[in-house]
């Protein structure tokens, strides 16, 4: 039992709203393990979508985007692990704050469907309701929530500097390396 399913009950009309199944790739080579801060880093092996709200708009975060997952501070992992049921929503949020909302990611076609960028309150609106929706308890996930919007700052806008600056990290290394 995961601490997502504990105290979570599905209520009649409620929707999966990501699409796709979530495959990560630990990167590293050879020699050493690709960390951020002291944080294991991971790729996206295959796209990952997300709709907000019960708007028809679309976030779609694509293949090769880095992430760290939950970007919890190492003190709080007992309660708060940077790989619990928190995941999905953390790597939308992520996204929305590597690309300032825009969606606009290195080569690919830009990754929401919407017209006008998200702000910084929006993608941080957008996490809390992505953990509502993974079944991640009303405490928890307000404790994520304003978390992000008391130290996400910084986070926000850092496009591919928030991305791995090594050659060995790439698209391709990133499909290389997925399960068969």
């Amino acid at each position: 039992m995961t601490i997502a399913s504990k105290s979570f009950t599905r209520r009649p009309g409620w929707k999966d709203r990501f699409g796709g199944k979530l495959v990560l790739v630990l990167l590293d080579d050879k020699y050493e393990p690709s960390v951020r801060n002291g944080r294991s880093l991971w790729g996206l092996h295959d796209p990952l979508d997300y709709h907000p709200g019960d708007r028809a708009q679309t976030i779609t975060v694509p293949p090769g985007f880095v992430t760290d997952l939950a970007s919890i501070p190492r003190w709080a992992w007992t309660l708060l692990p940077p790989d619990g049921p928190w995941v999905k929503g953390a790597i939308i949020h992520d996204f929305l704050y590597a690309t300032e909302g825009t969606g606009v990611w290195k080569h690919h076609r830009p990754g929401i469907t919407r017209a006008t960028a998200y702000s910084r309150g929006e993608a941080d609106g957008i996490l809390r309701e992505a953990l509502e929706n993974r079944g991640v308890d009303w405490l928890r996930r307000n404790i994520i929530w304003a978390a992000v919007r008391v130290g996400g700052g910084p986070g926000w806008g850092l496009g591919d500097a928030s991305q791995v600056q090594r050659k060995s990290v790439d698209e391709k290394d990133i499909s290389a390396r997925a399960p068969t």
